[in-house]
């Protein structure tokens, strides 16, 4: 599969030195938050990004040559106990979350950026420990919507409620009730 990698990020992967790192937006209900691996604040595409270090993770992102809806997860861990019902609201199921792969300069700036997974935020889980929590959000790839049965019907109803003067369904329960014969 092509990739659509930047010439910078060409060099930079292809060179004897690399110096990754990953960024992730992460949509919560009280706004969405910019973190990267690294220490300390980072300004990349008109956003800080705000350094995790150590306590943030990002699961294996994989892919495959058939169509499946692959996810993955981002972990954060060393939060203050007392700021779990914090967490436990801000969490919006369904929210829209990026994670990209940079290339860092020997200063640290950004290099090159490539888009690693877009998808949505899923169930959170939580290890507690005695002072601190671990939240580990699953992320789902924007496929797995394929997934999911549609509770979409060929009603009348159901066409109106999406387009009010639409009557292109208004016939279709009537043909339940008819016996049709065909080529006799």
């Amino acid at each position: 599969m092509s990739r659509n990698l930047t010439s910078p990020l060409i060099a930079d992967l292809t060179s004897e030195a690399l110096y990754p790192a990953f960024l992730a937006d992460i949509t919560f209900t009280s706004g969405v938050s910019h973190v990267w691996s690294g220490v300390g604040p980072l300004v990349w595409n008109g956003n800080t990004y705000i350094g995790v270090g150590s306590l943030g993770q990002v699961g294996d992102v994989n892919e495959a040559t058939e169509v499946r809806a692959d996810g993955t997860s981002v972990t954060l861990s060393g939060i203050d106990s007392t700021l779990l019902n914090d967490c436990l609201n801000d969490i919006q199921i369904g929210a829209p979350v990026t994670v990209w792969f940079a290339s860092l300069t020997t200063a640290g700036a950004i290099h090159g950026v490539y888009q690693l997974f877009s998808g949505t935020v899923d169930k959170p889980t939580f290890q507690t420990e005695a002072k601190t929590v671990t939240i580990s959000l699953n992320l789902e790839n924007k496929l797995y919507n394929l997934q999911r049965p549609s509770v979409r019907r060929y009603t009348s109803a159901d066409q109106r409620l999406y387009f009010p003067t639409d009557s292109a369904f208004s016939w279709v329960e009537s043909l339940n009730d008819i016996a049709l014969r065909w080529g006799s």
